[in-house]
């Protein structure tokens, strides 16, 4: 192969977006060491991979069953998709059967996993669900993005991340747990409103069913701000009920939920849908839903 080929199939992964979920799934580790599970950094390192396999997967099975959509598109780093097949369409096989082969290792991963470490059995069907979405979110014949379903996948990520790094510590999700991570689920879906907000024209003429081709730009930021609205009450709630209050400070992550709060209510504010303009404010919005979770998972370390 190429060595420019090499390059691009970099590329095509999208590493930045895929690493910027290691926060929430760390977050879930964090939150099973905090309620007094041991670490084994065997479990980590295989249930790592796992997830990490499947998130390249799906950035290879994006950009492929996106491509004529995205003919439309313009790349604006964290959205647009990565811009390689329109450049390089040779490696259209590549994209599709990467992504095949890498969720049929996950899949295989996880079997082992499970004899490895002694998991119960249901835990291939939790990682058969995030294969499934991953897959037919652009993929025949659901397309789920296409059929107005997209947001779908994202709100159970943002629980389901968290809810693994928990998973392969402890070997159960508790009712704690999942009490703990709903909110995450709305951040989740924020991740996409946000990623939608620059590519709206492009969707429109790509065929796509989104919130944003539905409803429009400023409708979005306003179910953003409102998710965020949430999120920061949501944390607050538990806070004041003292909700695990003795293993970890609710009232720091209140505060931290606050910051992708108040950043966009400024998009509000602006009344923006022009483009350009729209996506500043969208990027401002992920970088502070990205930042208030990481630092939710550094505050989890104290």
């Amino acid at each position: 192969m190429k060595l420019i080929y090499l390059w691009q199939i970099v590329k095509l992964a999208r590493m930045p977006i895929v690493l910027a979920v290691i926060p929430i799934f760390l977050i879930g580790v964090l939150f099973a060491l905090s309620s007094g599970t041991s670490f084994s950094l065997v479990n980590f390192l295989w249930g790592f991979s796992i997830l990490f396999i499947i998130e390249i997967a799906a950035s290879f099975a994006n950009d492929h069953f996106d491509y004529e959509a995205d003919k439309h598109n313009r790349q604006f780093g964290f959205s647009g998709g990565s811009g390689v097949l329109l450049e390089y369409p040779e490696l259209l096989p590549f994209a599709k059967w990467a992504s095949v082969t890498m969720f049929i290792l996950s899949l295989l991963l996880t079997s082992l996993f499970i004899i490895f470490a002694s998991l119960p059995i249901w835990v291939i069907a939790y990682i058969g669900v995030a294969v499934f979405f991953c897959w037919f979110y652009s993929a025949p014949p659901l397309r789920l993005v296409y059929r107005g379903f997209g947001e779908i996948p994202h709100l159970l990520a943002g629980i389901m991340f968290p809810g693994w790094g928990y998973l392969i510590l402890t070997g159960t999700l508790t009712s704690d747990l999942i009490i703990f991570v709903i909110p995450f689920g709305f951040l989740g879906l924020t991740v996409i409103l946000n990623f939608e907000i620059p590519d709206m024209e492009a969707d429109i003429h790509g065929g796509k069913r989104n919130l944003i081709v539905i409803k429009g730009r400023y409708f979005s930021f306003i179910t953003i701000f409102l998710l965020y609205l949430i999120t920061f009450f949501y944390f607050f709630i538990l806070a004041v009920i003292g909700w695990f209050n003795d293993i970890i400070n609710l009232w720091v992550i209140t505060i931290l939920a606050f910051l992708p709060l108040s950043i966009s209510f400024i998009s509000i504010i602006k009344k923006s849908i022009q483009q350009d303009v729209a996506t500043k404010y969208a990027i401002r919005n992920a970088i502070s839903g990205f930042l208030s979770s990481f630092l939710i998972m550094v505050s989890l370390f104290i």
